[in-house]
């Protein structure tokens, strides 16, 4: 490590979309880069690759540990930046607190998901809630720390139907169509986010704002038929659809809801909020680049115009390993 580099602390640096911040906060060149991971997991092959990448490995439990231990953690840390699992949203709020009492420059709470008002999905209502406990923390620390709040759109990943040779990463889910198929919204191809985050978190213009990463606009009609053509099976993947109208979602969710109070179940918690998201994205139109300005957010893309997007057309390309 440098003494001269900023030392960015990492949550949920083993996710997917903590593995590829990491990724691009290192080949920037400008930071040191830590990673909490509870002691469970810290021989883990995944630990290991990340400390082989020159990550220090902070041992401790973000969510149930006391203060004391939680500033120990914060040591040297300039940057907090949470990638944590959707369980654990609520459970960010000691460390955010004991990361302003540090003195943490800047502070990025777990969101990257996609833009919208509240009273429409349940964890982005949870992800508001820490937005604004942490918007009164900063202010309180008179400038000390700052925040950024950084959504990124629906992942490209997520939005590819499965084909013979490709399994869709949602799997049942990504056969899945809306009644409604033509609002826009946000696409990002969550591998590629590591140089945008690298560029805001140590951006003035992003201290104390809310960002939206975006690489693609599309509507569900055109995403699909963008996928069905690159994957060279359009017609056996249309004739797989399951078309579900807001009515149908609504109640999905409201059962998946249910389940989950009562016994815990993840995958209960995941279908619950995939429900949810969908009604926002398909019915209300709320994942689009005018909205997320509507709500404030800063466009990354005109931020950062130089770094080239990635187009669901060359995603899907990618991904089903089209040559056609």
């Amino acid at each position: 490590m440098s003494a001269n580099k900023p030392l960015v602390l990492v949550l949920g640096a083993t996710g997917r979309t903590g593995r590829n911040v990491i990724k691009g906060l290192l080949e920037s060149g400008q930071y040191n880069v830590a990673a909490l991971t509870r002691a469970a997991s810290a021989s883990k092959p995944e630990v290991d690759a990340l400390r082989s990448q020159g990550v220090e490995i902070r041992t401790g439990d973000f969510a149930a540990d006391p203060p004391a231990k939680l500033a120990g953690y914060l040591e040297g840390v300039e940057v907090l930046l949470s990638t944590v699992s959707a369980e654990a949203i609520s459970a960010q709020k000691p460390i955010l607190k004991a990361a302003v009492d540090a003195g943490v420059k800047r502070i990025i709470p777990c969101d990257v998901g996609t833009p919208g008002a509240k009273g429409v999905r349940g964890l982005h209502d949870a992800k508001l809630d820490v937005r604004d406990y942490l918007k009164d923390l900063c202010a309180a620390s008179n400038g000390v720390s700052s925040y950024t709040f950084l959504d990124i759109g629906w992942w490209m990943q997520l939005a590819v139907p499965g084909s013979s040779a490709k399994p869709a990463p949602l799997g049942p889910l990504g056969d899945e169509y809306y009644a409604e198929d033509d609002k826009l919204m946000l696409l990002t191809d969550v591998d590629h986010i590591g140089p945008y985050v690298a560029r805001i978190i140590g951006d003035k213009r992003t201290a104390n704002q809310y960002v939206v990463i975006r690489e693609d606009e599309l509507t569900l009609r055109e995403s699909r038929e963008i996928a069905e053509a690159a994957s060279g099976e359009a017609e056996a993947i249309r004739a797989k659809r399951v078309v579900l109208d807001r009515a149908a979602l609504i109640q999905r969710a409201a059962e998946s809801k249910a389940k989950f109070t009562t016994d815990g179940d993840s995958y209960a918690h995941a279908t619950w909020a995939f429900s949810e998201y969908m009604v926002s994205i398909h019915f209300l139109g709320e994942n689009t680049l005018a909205n997320a300005k509507k709500l404030g957010a800063l466009d990354a893309q005109e931020l950062y115009p130089d770094i080239v997007p990635t187009r669901f057309a060359d995603f899907a390309k990618e991904f089903y390993g089209a040559t056609h």
